[in-house]
């Protein structure tokens, strides 16, 4: 088993450098689609245009062409997606093993080139990230890997897709564990991530050696000013907010009041964009010169044309993606957060005075840039280390760190979720942090599996073993010798093989079994078993006693699923514990537990029915294993368990309406 193990990360670790290396050259190519359209809309058409009657209007008409152009080809070749953008990335990993439809990339890769090209408000990460992704999905489908091992390569893709971008590799690790794979990752997952990465940065920095941005040199000019980052954080996190619900609100506007064709729809987004270009020709395209002039102190800009242009590109943005062109949310925030930061920085240094040894406006745009993205994306160690990596300056770490926590903390509280994590619980998918699986820590095997296992001897015959898995209603059985202990594992699709390479020949249960199958022991914990299973491509596995061949039962996917009802039940069980302490900590009043009976005078009553205690409220129902919030409409059954917050005065007058009995008030979380 050691040589399996080994032979197949050595296979996962070789994709991966394939991976990463097809990354680098895709995206090296996306980018040079970018010039190449840049050349035709803004050094071409804009520019010719801006000689004849049109003027300083030729932004419009640039705009707007593209934006024709864009939605004929995502409407004529990509049409309606199910997986779209990195959140779409996210739903596939979580849900669906990585598995995405890798055919449309192309086009929607040409889309977002002219999108860039043609200056719209969109960044160019997010479809790096889909050429990446739908990269290591199509290998690892085509390679016939696990789901897991195909959701390896996906985040890899996406690792390799910014190290490539942003020639960031650090960055384009941390964006993968915590926003592909959500904080679902093991060791190995690291591995394989950081290597694609490291290929795909090295290929990217052996073609195109000069930095993204900078070259710069900024110093901060004490510790004592560490302090003054703090309030930067606590302005940008509101802005942050902001940013996410404009984006949406204005996808949900132009879903419900624009109702124009598609290339007509994007081609209107061009014609706003355009105008705004007139007067801020800056926040067209990523705007990386305008960020690198701020962020080098080269162009001295003004309070007003800093602010200007972070409003300006925010609300472009929203219009851009939500009129239909095709792009990512990384540079505008990184934009927004530079200019941003920047306009801040000039306030404190005209307030606590300029001077050689004082901190200069740009390490407050560094800063701003930071927690921006880290504000809007959520993920702030992709953010820290991406701006790290930008600016290739370790001096600034400690401002940039505590300006993108701040802003993060403030941010959660103001909008809990962050751009992805939004549009997918607008969908109704609600992902958890981490692995699902961590639920099952507490659960073993033995709670789960099926016993006695289903078995018959070896020596048993092919009719036989028909019959056992008709009257069993199952696909596999397994095989044990004279001895009772476990020889092998045998399914339907054995028996059919069988059937179908032996006809009528005699055989036993013995000669068509797969012998030594994998197994576990009753003291596993079940994602001990989960892993197992996916790793070697099987839905059930023996279970025998630790160290023997003795079987003791058998565990497949509906013993996974009701053990998963079991773990939650406990998750459930254990937060409703802790809101209860939680209450009574906060309001004095006591939680009390009772099981409804069948005499009670509430049995069978709407809760608004009922005549409560003014000094009490229903905090929760438990019925058959499931939470139930009460609301006024919910009618109550004997057996249901009902939790109370209530004073202890009237526990006796609760007892007599949820048991039917007069008795002393329960204690304190007691049941009963």
């Amino acid at each position: 088993m050691g040589g399996f193990y080994t032979s197949e990360n050595t296979l996962l670790l070789i994709l991966a450098v394939g991976v990463g290396l097809a990354t680098g050259v895709f995206v090296w190519i996306f980018r040079t689609g970018i010039e190449f359209f840049h050349e035709i809309f803004i050094d071409g058409v804009q520019h010719e245009l801006s000689r004849t009657l049109i003027g300083s209007g030729a932004a419009i008409f640039s705009l707007a062409l593209a934006g024709l152009v864009v939605g004929w080809v995502m409407n004529r070749f990509v049409g309606e997606e199910r997986h779209h953008g990195v959140a779409g990335i996210m739903e596939s990993v979580a849900l669906v093993g990585g598995r995405l439809p890798y055919q449309r990339i192309p086009f929607k890769a040409l889309a977002s080139s002219i999108s860039l090209g043609a200056g719209a408000s969109v960044g160019p990460e997010d479809p790096s990230v889909q050429i990446g992704a739908n990269l290591g999905s199509l290998i690892g489908q085509k390679s016939h890997l696990s789901e897991e091992q195909v959701k390896l390569l996906v985040a890899a893709g996406a690792a390799s897709a910014i190290a490539a971008a942003f020639k960031a590799p650090i960055a384009g690790v941390f964006f993968a564990l915590e926003v592909i794979l959500y904080g679902a990752f093991s060791s190995a997952a690291v591995g394989v991530v950081v290597l694609a990465a490291v290929i795909s940065s090295a290929f990217t920095q052996a073609i195109e050696p000069n930095p993204e941005m900078g070259p710069f040199s900024h110093t901060l000019g004490s510790p004592l000013e560490i302090p003054l980052f703090i309030p930067l954080g606590l302005l940008l996190a509101p802005i942050a907010s902001l940013f996410i619900r404009w984006v949406y609100f204005q996808h949900d506007w132009w879903h419900h009041h624009i109702h124009l064709p598609r290339p007509l729809k994007t081609a209107l987004a061009g014609v706003l964009v355009g105008i705004v270009a007139i007067f801020l020709p800056e926040i067209m395209g990523t705007g990386r010169e305008t960020m690198n002039e701020v962020l080098s102190g080269e162009a001295k800009f003004a309070l007003t044309m800093l602010l200007m242009l972070g409003a300006a590109k925010l609300l472009m943005t929203g219009i851009s993606m939500a009129g239909g062109f095709v792009g990512g949310i990384f540079a505008p925030s990184l934009f927004v957060g530079t200019m941003l930061g920047g306009a801040y920085g000039l306030v404190i240094d005209h307030f606590i005075g300029g001077g050689s040894h004082a901190t200069p406006p740009e390490v407050y745009a560094v800063a701003g840039m930071a927690a921006m993205m880290a504000g809007v994306v959520r993920s702030p160690i992709t953010a820290i280390m991406l701006v790290f990596e930008l600016t290739n300056d370790y001096r600034l770490i400690l401002p940039i760190m505590l300006t993108t926590v701040i802003c993060v903390l403030i941010a959660e509280r103001i909008e809990p979720s962050g751009m992805y994590i939004f549009g997918l619980r607008r969908k109704g998918i609600h992902l958890q942090e981490g692995r699902d699986i961590d639920l099952m820590q507490g659960v073993k095997v033995g709670e789960a599996m099926l016993k006695p296992a289903p078995s018959l001897p070896e020596k048993a015959s092919l009719i036989e073993l028909r019959d056992t898995l008709r009257r069993l209603k199952t696909f596999s059985l397994c095989v044990v010798d004279e001895a009772g202990l476990l020889t092998g594992i045998v399914t339907l699709s054995d028996l059919q093989r069988a059937y179908d390479m032996h006809g009528e020949k005699p055989l036993t249960v013995g000669d068509i079994c797969t012998r030594n199958p994998i197994t576990v022991t009753p003291d596993d914990v079940l994602w001990t078993a989960i892993r197992r299973m996916s790793l070697n491509d099987v839905g059930r596995l023996p279970v025998v006693e630790p160290g023997t061949r003795q079987l003791v039962g058998f565990i497949g996917r509906h013993g996974v699923m009701r053990a998963y009802n079991i773990a939650i039940a406990h998750k459930l069980e254990d937060q409703h514990t802790a809101e209860r302490l939680r209450l009574h900590t906060l309001t004095g009043a006591h939680a009390y537990e009772y099981y409804l009976t069948i005499n009670a005078p509430a049995n069978g009553k709407l809760i608004q029915e009922i005549h409560w205690p003014a000094e009490s409220v229903v905090a929760s129902i438990q019925r058959g294993g499931r939470l139930i919030v009460p609301h006024g409409s919910t009618q109550l059954v004997t057996g249901d368990k009902l939790t109370l917050v209530a004073d202890p005065s009237v526990a006796k007058e609760l007892t007599y309406i949820l048991e039917g009995r007069d008795s002393k008030p329960p204690t304190n979380g007691s049941t009963h």
